[in-house]
């Protein structure tokens, strides 16, 4: 297909993964966020890097998980695979429902359940979700506190009570979607400003992590920066497990006119990287506190392509994405990504809701495909070899003209574009400054052609001439060749004049 504009398309319209907290019931949100402008380019991947610089294998622990404080099934699974991390949500609204009131039987459930995790197990904890009392008497938990200060002394009081056995503290969860907090970019930050030195005073090797950005939410980043974020946080987590997605996390596009992956494709946490590097953070670790993809056969419902595609993958692809996005973080260029958790251990129930299906469990803990290549991975590290993603550009091969050809009046031009692996997009040929022709191949085809008769070349200035061409693929990779030739005057002209 010819036409005068180019045509690029990016998936731009995923959603967020989100999950309530165990004591929270009826906020399983996912919400729209716009998809962002440029940020650093990723560079090309080679083959699988060494254990020892792979992404922790880790696993959240969730409402769907059921009663996972008191559930042999779920104890069991944990035991036998062994993660390096275990994450779970704590609701604040559910723990201190009055000010300075305490549940501290609930407290002592979570910290009863750390006790059964395997020795050395890795403890990333989530704090959302602001009591009435504490956010000016909302009953939406994702209200942020009036005094920021209010929520860093209730975490000071859970950092104490667990008495230095969680490793990492997150922030509040996807702050950037409302579904989870109604506040600003700025009020975020403020809580950070907050609840840093409260975890800190009390546990100074803790980590401290900005809570996971919806699908690798870059732009969200970049306003925190601008509100002072920055020397309050020690790791910035994201989450890539978002609706509707079943594309391989070797898949990806670049948003458009850019070289920035599309933060809801899983190699989107490039641009977070990106942005900490801008900010002069990049010494500072990436957290992928969600990971995941679900089984459900429902269509889709959410976003751009609700109705159009199925909202999950099969049993086996999941197992399959699985491997492939551990191999991914041990990519020695990735190895900024600290530990990756899965979203998450079990399935609810016979809910055919994308975010019920993300388990590595069915609900009575059966085991999916995707938990023996999890326990696979968290005991024995990464198995695939070879590149992640598909970042090797088409090849160009020019028919027509010849270099250097010589030419009189309308100038024939033809272009042969291969792509094995992701297929052709398009082939932009630029005549002048300010002439190009594209050619859209809508199949992706893997062998694509392109071609014209300038007729205007007739009417060039006699001399040399170069025409440049760019091919990209279905990846948004691209090549570039050009070709000169030579404009003469044709003899009947020079005769006439």
């Amino acid at each position: 297909m010819r036409s005068s504009e180019a045509t690029t398309s990016a998936d731009q319209a995923r959603q967020g993964a989100a999950f309530a907290d165990p004591n929270i019931v009826g906020h399983r949100l996912r919400i729209l966020t716009a998809v962002a402008a440029s940020a650093l380019a990723l560079g090309g991947l080679g083959v699988a890097a060494s254990g020892a610089q792979a992404a922790a294998v880790g696993i959240n622990v969730a409402a769907t998980s059921g009663n996972f404080f008191q559930s042999p099934k779920v104890i069991a699974a944990i035991r036998r695979s062994k993660p390096a991390w275990v994450r779970v949500f704590l609701g604040w609204n559910g723990l201190e429902p009055a000010q300075g009131d305490y549940n501290t039987a609930e407290i002592a459930n979570y910290a009863s359940f750390f006790r059964k995790l395997p020795a050395g197990t890795k403890i990333d904890v989530d704090v959302w979700g602001s009591p009435a009392w504490a956010n000016g008497g909302s009953n939406v938990v994702a209200t942020p506190p009036t005094s920021p200060a209010d929520y860093a002394g209730f975490v000071n009081y859970l950092v104490n009570a667990f008495h230095g056995r969680v490793t990492a503290w997150e922030i509040w969860n996807e702050e950037d979607s409302s579904g989870w907090w109604t506040g600003t970019p700025t009020q975020y930050a403020q809580l950070l400003q907050a609840a840093y030195p409260a975890v800190k005073t009390a546990d100074p090797n803790a980590t401290v992590l900005v809570g996971g950005l919806t699908g690798n939410d870059y732009e969200y980043l970049q306003a925190l920066y601008a509100a002072g974020a920055k020397g309050y946080f020690d790791a910035v987590a994201v989450h890539t497990d978002t609706a509707c997605n079943i594309a391989s996390p070797y898949d990806f596009e670049y948003n458009p006119g850019t070289r920035t992956i599309n933060q809801y494709f899983f190699l989107g946490f490039n641009a977070i990287h990106g942005e900490m590097v801008s900010a002069g953070d990049g010494d500072k670790p990436i957290y992928m506190t969600e990971l995941g993809w679900s089984t459900t056969r429902a269509e889709c419902e959410t976003g751009h392509w609700a109705g159009q595609k199925l909202g999950g993958v099969t049993e086996q692809q999941q197992a399959t994405y699985l491997q492939q996005a551990y191999h991914c973080l041990a990519q020695p260029q990735f190895s900024y990504v600290k530990a990756a958790m899965w979203f998450e251990l079990v399935d609810e129930g016979s809910s055919t809701d994308p975010i019920d299906n993300f388990g590595l469990l069915d609900p009575d803990g059966s085991p999916k495909p995707a938990f023996d290549a999890f326990e696979n991975e968290s005991l024995h590290g990464d198995q695939l070899s070879g590149p992640c993603g598909d970042f090797s550009p088409p090849k160009i091969r020019i028919l027509r003209p010849s270099s250097g050809e010589r030419v009189s009046g309308p100038l024939r031009i033809a272009v042969r574009a291969t792509d094995p692996t992701a297929g052709v997009r398009e082939i932009t040929i630029d005549l002048t400054r300010h002439s190009r022709e594209h050619f859209v191949s809508k199949d992706f085809a893997k062998t694509f052609t392109g071609g014209l008769t300038w007729l205007h070349a007739k009417d060039l200035r006699p001399g040399r001439h170069t025409i440049r061409i760019v091919v990209t693929d279905k990846m948004g990779n691209e090549a570039t060749r050009t070709i000169s030739f030579v404009h003469t005057l044709a003899h009947s002209r020079r005769h006439r004049s």
